[in-house]
């Protein structure tokens, strides 16, 4: 049983527990064994960790995907699961590193496999966890990274604010498989519950439709620009940029993959604190409201007499 679920009983039998005390208050022999149950319910939840340290995850699901308690479409899973799965390693990235690399992966060594380890049963679904732990830290980093996704899921259903909130800080290859997940869900017309270490979340059938039409609102354009400024450093390990232009507005954001160590490291004792010509990619995502989110990437400095 995962902890959500332990806690969900033991919550259950508390509120039974204090519905009986309220009855029987006036029996001093059944109100007493009462009053030592509700003791012990509570001492056991208060000992539960509230820390999600489990690194799996279970999805059920619902609709014409699933036969009742029997089984579920093979080909809805593995169109699921691989977005589901690509969510993971990249905030996986972040939480562990501060940074998404190129095409999403992690550094090497890094595990963030899931397997499939159950097939649970109530709509239909899958347990996926992570098996091998390549460094110390692993489990936990996982497990929040799955913690982070489902909020992003949840925030995805909750409203516009909501959801425009949580985009600032996800990457854009987060974006195109959050769509992906959400729209082979709401094909299917399928409610989707998470379950993992301390947390559940359980989304309906219409919340999920309205999630897609969300995200599926979303318009992503990119363009190039060459602009003159002043280049303020870089961080490496995090992989950030921050630039001042001629208007004086300072520019942050994430320095280009092809961009090698030694390249940034000559970068910084060049031109730090200096005016030069700066080559940025600009992202632009506009929301369904109007709002818009501006990324930029670095992808060249030089200098100002150089053609």
């Amino acid at each position: 049983m995962s902890q959500y679920r332990e806690i969900q009983r033991i919550k259950a039998q508390i509120i039974d527990t204090e519905r009986l005390l309220e009855m029987v208050s006036d029996h001093p022999l059944m109100s007493q064994g009462l009053i030592e149950k509700l003791k012990s319910l509570r001492q056991e939840l208060e000992l539960l960790p509230r820390e999600p340290v489990e690194p799996s995850i279970q999805l059920l699901f619902s609709g014409n995907a699933v036969v009742g308690s029997y089984g579920i479409k093979s080909t809805f899973l593995s169109k699921v699961l691989a977005p589901f799965q690509e969510m993971i390693k990249t905030q996986m990235a972040l939480v562990k590193f501060g940074k998404v690399g190129k095409r999403g992966q992690v550094k090497k060594g890094t595990n963030t496999e899931l397997y499939l380890t159950a097939l649970p049963v109530g709509s239909f679904g899958v347990e996926l966890s992570q098996l091998k732990q390549d460094e110390l830290f692993d489990e936990l980093d996982v497990s929040r990274a799955i913690t982070n996704v489902m909020e992003l899921i949840l925030s995805t259903t909750t409203n516009d604010d909501t959801f425009e909130n949580s985009m600032q800080e996800t990457p854009r290859r987060t974006l195109t498989n959050l769509k992906r997940f959400l729209q082979e869900i709401s094909e299917e017309d399928s409610i989707l519950k998470m379950e993992s270490g301390v947390n559940g979340i359980e989304l309906s059938e219409d919340s999920i439709k309205e999630a897609y039409q969300r995200v599926s609102a979303v318009v992503d354009e990119e363009d190039e620009i060459i602009l003159e400024g002043i280049f303020r450093g870089l961080l490496l390990d995090s992989g950030r940029f921050e630039i001042q232009n001629e208007e004086g507005r300072r520019i942050a954001g994430f320095i280009n993959d092809e961009l090698d160590e030694a390249t940034l490291i000559e970068y910084d004792k060049t031109f730090l604190n200096q005016n030069c010509i700066i080559h940025l990619k600009v992202y632009k995502t506009k929301f369904r409201t109007g709002n818009e989110k501006t990324d930029y990437e670095l992808l060249k400095i030089r200098s100002k007499n150089e053609h």
